[in-house]
């Protein structure tokens, strides 16, 4: 949905039909309480009006007292049974209804997250399709629940308030007809409400965003400290409070049409009681009915009058829901259609060339990022990119991982082309370090097992590469506790410093057998000493293999069989340290430059 689309009432009849389709989805978690809830639901819709009829023969028993005492303790008995056992089953319901409901977030939340994680990383970045996500998780705990719950209030109420009415109808048809009649006019204005509700919730998405991302900054440790000492305190607040208070007036002209709604349905109502009832008491009065009908009818009334609210309620909680389902179901239902396409063609386990051809690369149809690559890498080579911020290194080494889609172009692997193959497949073969690597806050164990889950649970292999990575500083004595917690996030943590985490990474990254090693800065947050360990690891483990990385640092680049330097997305030179510094004027600035830096440093 477009931002500030307006929803129409062809849409209301569109959104309706996504209710077979969320009851068909409700129905395959648990067939079995599905049924015994909707059981209980319609026992539950009658119950009211038992007692009701009850109420009324023990009134008129006492009244008349015809009967016999007996009588009226056997009615008075049943009466009061008959209460005991709708507040149980009501209490059965409520229980069976609050564990379908913990059931039913677990499986959404699951099958949510499954899709999120089959998307391309081009759309994650996308902010339409983040917007998506954010509104889809956002909602997801009690959206679908939501329609499920009203769908059973809505069955009981029904149950409740036509057996009320058709009790009413006996005594008086046209009283009865007027009183239903009022409700279901009512309705469709209460629905233009949830429509202007939807559109509210919708076109905000994208501000609702900044507010959390200003609650994220302001309720996390890494900010605290740029936060605290530069004072930032006071304008995040204030920004924070300038977008809740655009939302708080939108919510409040909301809640005043509403408000203005019920008033106005509330006085019709009111009058309609006020005739009902005032029949009944004069009825009454001149001997037509008995004191007990008149309680009955006048507890009627307040049945259908509390129930017919209920009903529409619900009815506007189906509504918004189902537009949350409806964008619910197109987002899942994207994704297992780009799922559908199969490829078939398969690559060695040992991949020995990588041809890039003619590559280009553009983020949504804007300029191209990388133009016209032209690269071949063959096995056992070590290739280094290098070049200015922005030239395009990082975004070539997620196209070479398969993480975006080529614009033009191609990606050949021993010949097979790389639109042509299984995804996962090939990035099974492949061990990446990114500059922007993920802190598990999770176990010593998963945070190097991550990299070759087959061997998660291989603990002398897991210590072994931790040994050959150098990572002393996880030993407790002379071993290593691999189920120790890493970070601070949860209990019994141990906290670590960024370049002791960017070794983890590497660690995790070097753990995997893979064909292809690719590093993206992998001595960004390290010292020398620890920057020549971590190539020297690199070479050895990508020894007979391909390995390409990114390094900032020239003295590291210098030790690559070849250097790609890029500029503007374009490759503009190849060959050795020292051949670049004859050919390629972009390099030689880039070696001037690191130079300058460390005379400054000495």
């Amino acid at each position: 949905m477009e931002k500030n689309k307006k929803v129409k009432i062809k849409d209301i009849i569109l959104s309706l039909r996504q209710i077979p389709k969320t009851m068909k989805l409700i129905w395959k978690i648990d067939k079995k309480l599905i049924t015994e809830i909707l059981i209980l639901s319609i026992i539950t819709g009658i119950f009211p009006l038992l007692s009701l009829l009850l109420s009324q023969e023990l009134i008129n028993s006492i009244a008349g007292l015809e009967k016999g005492m007996r009588y009226v303790i056997w009615i008075f008995i049943l009466y009061m049974t008959i209460g005991m056992i709708g507040e149980l089953i009501s209490q059965v319901y409520e229980y069976m209804e609050g564990k379908f409901q913990f059931i039913l977030q677990f499986r959404l939340h699951y099958m949510v997250m499954e899709k999120c994680s089959s998307l391309s990383l081009k759309e994650f970045e996308t902010p339409e399709v983040y917007d998506k996500i954010e509104k889809i998780t956002g909602e997801i705990a009690y959206k679908p629940y939501q329609i499920f719950s009203a769908l059973l209030g809505t069955v009981s109420s029904v149950v409740t308030m036509v057996s009320s009415a058709v009790f009413l109808f006996v005594w008086n048809p046209y009283l009865s007809g007027l009183l239903l009649l009022v409700p279901i006019l009512s309705l469709f204005y209460f629905l233009k409400i949830g429509q202007q509700e939807f559109e509210m919730m919708w076109n905000r998405a994208k501000e609702e965003r900044k507010t959390w991302y200003l609650s994220y900054l302001l309720t996390h440790d890494f900010s605290f400290k740029e936060i605290s000492l530069f004072h930032l305190k006071p304008y995040l607040l204030e920004k924070y409070w300038k977008l809740s208070k655009h939302f708080i007036k939108q919510n409040q002209n909301i809640l005043r049409l509403k408000t203005i709604f019920h008033v106005i349905y509330e006085c019709v109502m009111q009058a309609i009681n006020f005739v009902i009832i005032g029949t009944a008491i004069m009825q009454a009065y001149i001997g037509k009915i008995l004191v007990g009908n008149v309680v009955s009818y006048i507890r009627s009334v307040g049945l259908v009058q509390s129930h017919s609210q209920a009903v529409m309620s619900n009815i506007y909680a189906i509504y918004n829901s189902t537009l949350y389902m409806d964008m619910l179901f197109q987002f899942l239902e994207e994704e297992e259609k780009k799922k559908k396409a199969v490829k078939t063609k398969s690559i060695p386990d040992d991949i020995t060339e990588i041809e890039i051809k003619n590559l280009s690369f553009s983020y949504s149809g804007k300029e191209n990022v990388l133009k016209d690559i032209n690269l071949t890498i063959k096995k056992g080579e070590k290739i280094a990119l290098v070049g200015p911020n922005g030239s395009g290194k990082s975004t070539l080494l997620k196209v070479l991982a398969g993480l975006y889609e080529i614009s033009s172009g191609n990606i050949y692997l021993d010949g097979v082309s790389i639109k042509n193959i299984d995804l996962e497949e090939y990035q099974g073969k492949l061990s990446v370090l990114f500059q922007d690597f993920v802190k598990y806050e999770m176990t010593l164990r998963e945070n190097i097992g991550f990299g070759y889950l087959k061997e998660i649970e291989n603990d002398s292999r897991i210590k072994q590469i931790l040994e050959h990575t150098k990572l002393e500083f996880l030993k407790q004595g002379n071993d290593y506790d691999l189920d120790i917690q890493l970070g601070n996030w949860f209990e019994n943590g141990r906290q670590l410093s960024q370049g002791q985490w960017q070794k983890i990474a590497l660690c995790r990254a070097y753990f995997r057998e893979a064909s292809v090693y690719i590093l993206d800065e992998p001595n960004a947050a390290l010292d020398t000493v620890a920057e020549k360990e971590v190539f020297e690891k690199f070479f050895e483990l990508s020894n007979e293999k391909i390995g390409v990385f990114i390094s900032h640092r020239l003295n590291a680049a210098k030790m690559a069989d070849k250097i790609i330097v890029l500029d503007k997305g374009k490759i503009v030179g190849v060959g050795t340290h020292q051949e670049l510094l004859k050919n390629c004027p972009v390099y030689e600035v880039l070696y001037e430059s690191e130079n300058y830096e460390c005379l400054r440093g000495e």
